[in-house]
């Protein structure tokens, strides 16, 4: 069973010392500070040969749009912060029957304050 990094990845260059250790690596937006940091992390992680999971908190529609404007960079991906939540206060993400987000077109995040 391939082993992956989880808390032990924030920053990029955590993905040095973990080399022969483990197989993959999780980013999450929220743990690894953003899109651009989270785009570094998985380049990062490409160069050094892991596998890359793509995850997230218990967090809104926002974080998870966000998510998953890098989710094409990543071999697995688990966005479903938003669902374990009471009241998103955002809108905009569909959920398909197939259990696939239907993202919004054009630019931006596609998410509104409810």
């Amino acid at each position: 069973m391939p082993v992956v990094a989880d808390e032990s990845a924030v920053v990029a260059t955590d993905l040095d010392g973990l080399v022969g250790v483990v197989r993959g690596v999780n980013v999450k937006l929220a743990k690894v500070g953003g899109v651009g940091p989270a785009q570094r992390m998985i380049e990062r992680a490409r160069e050094l040969g892991f596998q890359i999971f793509l995850g997230c908190m218990e967090e809104t529609s926002v974080g998870i749009a966000a998510s998953a404007a890098v989710a094409g960079l990543v071999d697995w991906v688990d966005l479903d912060g938003n669902l374990l939540l009471a009241s998103d206060p955002f809108a905009g993400l569909e959920l398909e029957d197939d259990r696939r987000w239907r993202l919004p077109a054009g630019p931006g995040l596609g998410v509104h304050r409810r």
